[in-house]
């Protein structure tokens, strides 16, 4: 039985990052793109879109949203992920900010691929921070 304990640690490795959303290298809905900001700039615009088009508003059925932050600026790296308030570990949506320059930067935006988490929401965000105006995402499709 000794030689079973490693498959069984590297199965719960595996069940734990599956539990935790979106993962790296998965197959999920993700576009990038550049804009002519600085990336914590590009991040305080993607915090603007969030709150306008996903905390702030009220939802039916109870439902509500939540996001989490991390801005490193040792790295130089913005983390924003939604999720909902009842599931915190699946992050429905995740973006991030890089600097790609001196004054513009690299944004990654990353969705479940889910309900309203598609490529009309990875639309909605890269206007909202291209244009620095939350633009939320358009339900009719």
């Amino acid at each position: 039985m000794p030689g079973c304990r490693p498959l069984m640690l590297a199965a719960l490795l595996i069940l734990g990052g599956c539990a935790s959303g979106i993962e790296s290298g998965g197959n999920f809905p993700s576009e990038t793109f550049d804009v002519n900001t600085t990336y914590d700039a590009a991040y305080r615009r993607a915090a603007e879109f969030v709150r306008v088009c996903h905390t702030a508003p009220v939802y039916r059925y109870g439902v509500e949203y939540s996001d989490s932050h991390n801005l490193d600026e040792q790295f130089a790296v913005g983390r924003i992920a939604v999720f909902e308030v009842s599931e915190p570990t699946i992050h429905l949506e995740e973006i991030e900010t890089k600097p790609k320059g001196k004054t513009d930067s690299t944004v990654t935006v990353t969705v479940l691929g889910k309900g309203m988490w598609d490529v009309r929401e990875l639309a909605a965000v890269k206007q909202s921070i291209q244009s620095a105006t939350p633009a939320c995402r358009d339900a009719k499709g």
